[in-house]
């Protein structure tokens, strides 16, 4: 007569779920930690949300806004690690690949698992004074080797005349 040890009769237990341990584990690693950044442009009424799967787009996310009225910029960076992450952000506005005007530039430092938010406008009257008018223009986010881009295109938007009733 053969008698098991208990042990061995849960081998195969213990194996399954030091192996469902793991592979939780490397999803959570893997899925959780690192560095995330999210983008709010507001422009006009409407705030639009870039979320942080910024690679799958094929072309950079745009938005619309009106000339002659301001674009407000959010930009939130969440530091998913055991360790602070320091950076520093620059946003800078580009048009036909020339460097228009600086919009931001600060050095930051987040601490592990907390969130840093910057914000800054992009004021068409500032760009009106340098000789600058409606059309296409590129915001370009730098931090510690990304580089992020957002198209802006501003359009004229022209006083719409009552109908003619008769």
């Amino acid at each position: 007569m053969v008698l098991y040890k208990p042990m061995r009769r849960n081998l195969f237990l213990y194996l399954a779920l030091a192996c469902f341990i793991a592979i939780t584990g490397i999803f959570i690693v893997d899925g959780y930690m690192g560095i995330y950044d999210t983008i709010y442009v507001t422009a006009g009424e409407y705030e639009q949300k870039i979320a942080p799967d910024w690679d799958r787009y094929r072309y950079p996310p745009s938005t619309g806004a009106v000339w002659g009225e301001p674009v407000h910029f959010r930009y939130e960076i969440d530091n998913r690690q055991f360790s602070t992450y320091s950076t520093f952000i620059q946003a800078s506005l580009w048009k036909e690949n020339e460097k228009v005007i600086d919009l931001f530039a600060e050095d930051k430092s987040i601490k592990p698992f907390n969130k840093v938010t910057v914000e800054w406008i992009l004021d068409s009257e500032q760009l009106q004074a340098r000789g600058f008018s409606a059309g296409q223009y590129t915001v370009k986010i730098e931090r510690k080797g990304v580089e992020r881009k957002i198209m802006v295109g501003y359009h004229i938007e022209y006083p719409v005349k009552p109908p003619i009733i008769r």
